[in-house]
């Protein structure tokens, strides 16, 4: 089957500053090397909502030096430079994942697994659940 996005949880309050300030570069620690510019980001509210709640195309996805995230993403990034650094202590590459055309959904969507903290890829199957009842 063939994997069409992936989905990371992000924290009802780091998902909004997506949602209302145009936050478009997410940084985790593990990489989901599988998806490439043009699959969809799609975001898991993991406190509130526990439920797909928006996506994106995916811009660029890759690991990049911690060192150098905040310099080159800046106001980009929907954590604050202190919030980064301390998320980031002791690693020294992150993931990170630009998006770009994001949609908020109409209805959070329940995924039909847990989304865990590493991430999951998003298969056709479920890809078009999601997209069937979005809203």
């Amino acid at each position: 089957m063939k994997i069409i996005g992936v989905s990371h949880p992000i924290p009802t309050k780091f998902a909004k500053r997506i949602y209302n300030d145009e936050k478009t570069v997410f940084v985790s620690k593990s990489y989901l090397g599988k998806v490439f510019p043009g699959d969809k980001f799609i975001i898991y509210e993991s406190h509130g909502a526990k439920a797909y709640t928006a996506w994106a195309d995916i811009k660029s996805i890759g690991k990049e030096k911690t060192s150098l995230i905040t310099q080159k993403y800046g106001n980009k990034l929907m954590v604050t430079k202190e919030e980064f650094l301390e998320y980031a202590k002791g690693k020294s590459e992150m993931n990170v994942i630009e998006f770009e055309n994001f949609e908020k959904f109409k209805k959070p969507v329940k995924p039909k697994r847990f989304v865990t903290v590493a991430g999951k890829y998003i298969y056709e199957d479920e890809f078009e659940m999601i997209k069937k009842n979005k809203g």
